[in-house]
């Protein structure tokens, strides 16, 4: 260990919050509020950074002290042996398009500054899966990607076509997305793709071009979605837009069924994907599991109630018989998912469990939007009130993860389940939106600690 007497500027680095316990970065004198200046001579400018320098075997730190020192710490360890540092969050970057298909602008009034965010940030996409337009990237962010093979990203396509793309995007200035592409695919960064379809809009010949465009970049652009758009009744002030009718959707199913069968002959793999939301909005069964191959878009809803339904089958004969104690169950979920979960609780018998799913239809956002992940708290409490029983001394509400933000457990309107268990004098438990979340909690319903 070396003290350097060099000034540096405070804003230098990425700040320490957390050293794990008994991690090497503990050992050799790491603490939280160190600030780390740089990784075998890497600058640290976020946690990307960090993450792609770790790895190595030999590191030398470089650590600005909250008393002005400044320490060169020199680690030998196995490789991808993690130091054991935590940062904060980073800052998301901003999006610069208007898209007049955008959520964001379809948001009530009054909710917290966070959902009023357009994020675009090519190490969002890397990191956690978001979608980007590749709008605002600089020649130095593609370099870093590049560099650091930051792969796979995940796409905003919407339409090759030029013009038409930069009308969507209410962004004159948006570069060629196939020029984009393709310079990204020829460093080695494979590419995951969605088209918002906007129906009268990027549909028709236009959604011809952008498939045959976008399957000859294949496997460097691995798959390409397609979800219909979200339209909220928040769109005061906003472009006149359709939304996908249940005829519309069925046509899309079918429409959508020879590109597969094409491309699964000519390159082995179907490649375009339909969202889960086609199907619950035409009231048609979903295609055999196996169809959506490798489910390369499932965290754009791509695939999801297929995989619950398989997975749940699977699980079943590992189900208890009976609990404890006799306990009321619910089950809150959106309009869309809650027939295929009242399907399969009908297959769960559980002694001294009554289960029943509760539908949440969504006066937040209005009913057009189905999805558990959207639900707020007040419309949780509003569907659930009337549910509850006081014949059982155990009460449980199960919700999905997927209604709450990570950081915070918040709903979308600031609600927490602590809130939902005061307003309805019940357990909340909060489980991930999988088949494997549910099962998890009814294998083990806790009862007694909730009487």
């Amino acid at each position: 260990m070396e003290q350097k007497g060099v000034r540096l500027s405070k804003n230098a680095g990425l700040t320490i919050e957390k050293v794990e316990p008994g991690s090497i970065a503990e050992a050799v004198g790491v603490e939280a509020g160190d600030r780390l200046i740089s990784m075998n001579g890497r600058e640290m400018k976020d946690v990307l950074d960090y993450r792609f320098v770790e790895g190595e075997e030999e590191l030398l730190l470089e650590l600005a002290k909250p008393n002005g020192e400044v320490w060169e710490v020199e680690v030998e360890k196995d490789l991808d042996e993690a130091l054991g540092i935590d940062f904060p969050e980073m800052k998301i970057r901003s999006c610069p398009n208007k898209c007049f298909f955008c959520f964001v602008d379809q948001m009530p009034e009054g909710q917290r500054d966070t959902l009023y965010i357009r994020d675009e940030d090519y190490r969002f996409s890397f990191l956690f899966g978001n979608y980007i337009t590749l709008t605002n990237l600089t020649r130095k962010d593609k370099e870093r990607i590049f560099e650091q093979k930051m792969s796979p990203l995940y796409i905003s396509v919407h339409t090759t076509d030029l013009e038409l793309r930069r009308l969507m995007l209410v962004n004159p200035r948006a570069r060629d997305i196939l020029a984009e592409i393709r310079e990204m695919t020829e460093h080695g960064i494979v590419l995951h793709t969605q088209i918002v379809l906007c129906p009268g809009i990027n549909d028709g010949d236009y959604l011809v071009k952008s498939i045959e465009d976008l399957v000859k970049f294949y496997p460097s652009v691995g798959s390409l979605a397609v979800v219909p758009i979200g339209l909220t009744r928040h769109r005061q002030g906003l472009q006149a837009l359709r939304e996908v009718s249940v005829e519309g959707a069925r046509e899309m199913i079918e429409w959508i069924k020879p590109w597969q069968r094409r491309f699964r002959k000519e390159i082995g793999y179907p490649f375009v994907f339909l969202a889960d939301e086609w199907y619950t909005k035409a009231g048609l069964p979903f295609p055999p599991l196996e169809e959506y191959a490798d489910l390369p878009q499932q965290g754009n809803g791509v695939g999801i109630v297929p995989l619950f339904l398989s997975d749940f089958e699977g699980m079943l004969p590992f189900l208890p018989k009976k609990i404890s104690e006799p306990a009321q169950i619910l089950m809150a979920t959106g309009t869309s998912f809650s027939p295929f979960l009242t399907s399969c609780l009908k297959r769960v018998r559980i002694r001294g469990a009554e289960m029943e799913v509760v539908t949440v239809v969504n006066d937040f956002f209005g009913d057009s939007v189905t999805v558990a992940g959207l639900m707020s708290g007040r419309d949780i409490i509003r569907a659930v009130r009337q549910r509850t029983s006081d014949r059982f001394g155990n009460r449980i509400l199960l919700l999905p993860s997927v209604a709450l933000n990570e950081e915070r457990n918040l709903f979308l309107d600031g609600m927490t389940p602590q809130d939902l268990e005061k307003e309805l004098d019940l357990s909340v438990q909060v489980v991930s939106a999988d088949a494997e979340g549910l099962m998890g909690f009814l294998q083990n319903i806790p009862v007694s600690q909730y009487r």
